[in-house]
Parts: C-alpha cells; structure tokens; sequence
C-alpha cells in the first residue's frame, strides 16, 4: 500500500496546478484573480471581519504575500478596511456587497462542477480522500517544521 499511497502523493502536484488553472479561469469570469478568491473565500467562511495575520493563518500563505493580495481586494473593491480598536496599524478586513457577490457567484459555479464529479463517486469514497487528504496535510505539515 505504501506504493499506492506515493503514486498519490506524486499526482497532488499536477493535480493542484490543473485545479488552480480551473479555478483561475473561473473566477477570471468576475475579475477575481485565483488569490483574491481565496481571500474572499476565508472573508466569505468567517462570521466577522478577519485581520491580516488571522487570513494569513487560515490559509496558510506568506504575510507579504497575503498583505499584496488584500490591497489588491481592496482597490478592486471587493474587501473594505475597518478599524480595530486593539491594533490602529492593524485593520479587519470584510467582504463589500461587490465581493459577496463575486465569491458567491465563483463558490456557486465550483460547486456545480464538483456535484458533476459526485455523481461518479460514491459518499464513501469522498470520505475516505478527505479522510487521507487531512492525514497527508498533517504528516507532511510536521515534517515541513522539522
């Protein structure tokens, strides 16, 4: 089994290049680029405005790197800058109406893609990749910090 697993441990980089190039020609559709979407995506999942170091441990990406991509959101208009009491030179970020509506309609989009794959696969199936997904994460998480 421990061939099987690495043979799906070695398609996960090709896999991720052809999902990131799917979702980048769909949220292109709304003037989102892929890192704004998933900006908005963690803006979109959070019950209130987010600070920069909390999208930044969400999703797990570069400070600079989420830093570019909320100005880019915010001169686009999709996330407006709140002030936080506790930190004045750190602000929440929350999703505007034009925002809402872009994630909306590309998150709407995606899911009719994968309920089209769901219909080859069964729900054991899909719990079991979750399951081995959030298995890999962790493993290959630790060893990273090693």
């Amino acid at each position: 089994m421990a061939d099987v697993l690495y043979e799906g441990i070695q398609i996960t980089r090709p896999l991720l290049r052809h999902i990131t190039n799917a979702v980048d020609v769909g949220a292109q559709r709304y003037g989102v680029s892929v890192g704004e979407r998933a900006i908005l995506e963690a803006l979109l999942n959070s019950e209130e405005p987010l600070t920069a170091p909390a999208i930044t441990e969400r999703l797990d990406l570069k400070r600079q790197f989420v830093a570019r991509i909320l100005s880019a959101c915010k001169n686009a208009g999709f996330v407006e800058a709140q002030a936080n009491p506790a930190h004045i030179r750190s602000h929440f970020y929350a999703l505007t109406d034009k925002g809402r509506d872009a994630i909306t309609a590309i998150r709407q989009a995606e899911i009719l893609r994968v309920e089209e794959l769901l219909q080859s696969l069964s729900a054991d199936e899909v719990r079991a990749h979750l399951k081995v997904q959030r298995a890999l994460l962790a493993c290959f998480s630790s060893l990273a910090q090693s």
